[in-house]
C-alpha cells in the first residue's frame, strides 16, 4: 500500500469513525442535558442515554460494514469460559493497582480536568453508575476503540503498532493527564484481549470489570486504606500490578504459542 492510500485508510478507517462517534455522543448528551437539566446529579442519565444511541449506531454505521469479515465469532465452549476468568481476573489485579498507584502520585493534585470528571461520574446513585459507567460506556468504548479502531488498524500496520497506537488515542480522549495514563495501560490490556480472543467481547468484559470495580470501590470505600500513600499500600499496589502483569504476559504468551 502507498503512503497515499495508508494516509486514506487511516483517515477513513480510523480518524473519521471517532470523530462520528463523538458528534453523536456529544450532540446527544446535549440534547438530553436540555430536557433533564446539567448538573452532577443529571450527568449520568444522560450518558445512559447517549450510550443507548451511540451503541447501535455505531455498530451499524462503522463496525459491522467493516469487522465482520475478519473478527472471529466466539464460540461458547469451555476455552470462552477460561478466557473470561483469564480477563477478569487479569483486569482485576490490574486495574485495582493501576487505580491505587496513580492515586498515590502528584499527579491527581495536578489535574483539575480529573476532579472534575470525578465530580460528573459518581454524581449520581450506585445503581446508574453502574449503568452507564460499568456497563454502557465500556461497551460503547470498546465497539469504537478496539472494534473500529484497532481491529482497523490491524489492517494497516503490525500487532504491537495497532496494540499502542489504539491504546494511546483511547488516551487521549480522556483529556485529563490522570485518566490518559490510566486509559493509556489498560488500553494495552484490552486491545490484547480482543487480539487473543479474535472478538471484542473479551475487551468489553475487561473494560466492564474494571469500570464496575472502580464505581463500587468509590461509592462503598472498600480497600480505601490501600489508598493512603503508605508503605503497607504502596507494597500492595505494586504486588498487585506484578501478579497482573505476570498473569497477562502468561496469557499472551499462550495465545503466540497456539496459534
Amino acid at each position: 500500500m502507498n503512503n497515499r492510500l495508508k494516509l486514506k485508510a487511516v483517515v477513513w478507517e480510523i480518524i473519521f469513525p471517532v470523530m462520528l462517534y463523538y458528534i453523536v455522543f456529544l450532540s446527544t448528551m446535549y440534547f438530553a442535558f436540555a430536557f433533564i437539566g446539567h448538573t452532577a446529579a443529571t450527568y449520568m442519565t444522560a450518558q445512559i442515554i447517549a450510550a443507548a444511541v451511540t451503541i447501535p449506531f455505531m455498530y451499524f454505521a462503522s463496525y459491522k460494514p467493516t469487522q465482520e469479515m475478519f473478527v472471529q465469532k466466539p464460540k461458547i465452549n469451555k476455552a470462552l469460559g477460561l478466557n473470561i476468568v483469564y480477563v477478569i481476573v487479569i483486569t482485576l489485579f490490574i486495574s485495582f493497582a493501576l487505580n491505587n498507584i496513580i492515586s498515590m502520585t502528584p499527579l491527581v493534585k495536578l489535574s483539575s480536568g480529573y476532579a472534575q470528571a470525578n465530580e460528573s461520574f459518581y454524581g449520581s446513585t450506585l445503581v446508574l453508575e453502574l449503568i452507564g459507567s460499568g456497563i454502557l460506556s465500556p461497551i460503547m468504548e470498546e465497539l469504537v476503540f478496539r472494534g473500529i479502531v484497532f481491529g482497523n488498524l490491524r489492517k494497516l500496520t503490525g500487532l504491537w503498532q495497532s496494540v499502542f497506537l489504539s491504546a494511546l488515542l483511547f488516551g487521549l480522549i480522556h483529556f485529563n493527564i490522570v485518566q490518559f495514563v490510566y486509559a493509556f495501560l489498560l488500553g494495552i490490556v484490552l486491545a490484547l484481549f480482543m487480539y487473543k480472543s479474535g472478538h471484542m467481547y473479551a475487551a468489553m468484559i475487561g473494560h466492564i470489570t474494571a469500570n464496575a470495580f472502580a464505581v463500587i470501590r468509590t461509592e462503598t470505600g472498600i480497600l480505601d486504606n490501600t489508598l493512603n500513600g503508605s508503605v503497607m499500600a504502596w507494597v500492595v499496589s505494586v504486588v498487585a500490578l506484578v501478579v497482573g502483569v505476570a498473569f497477562m504476559v502468561y496469557y499472551v504468551r499462550k495465545i503466540n504459542k497456539g496459534k
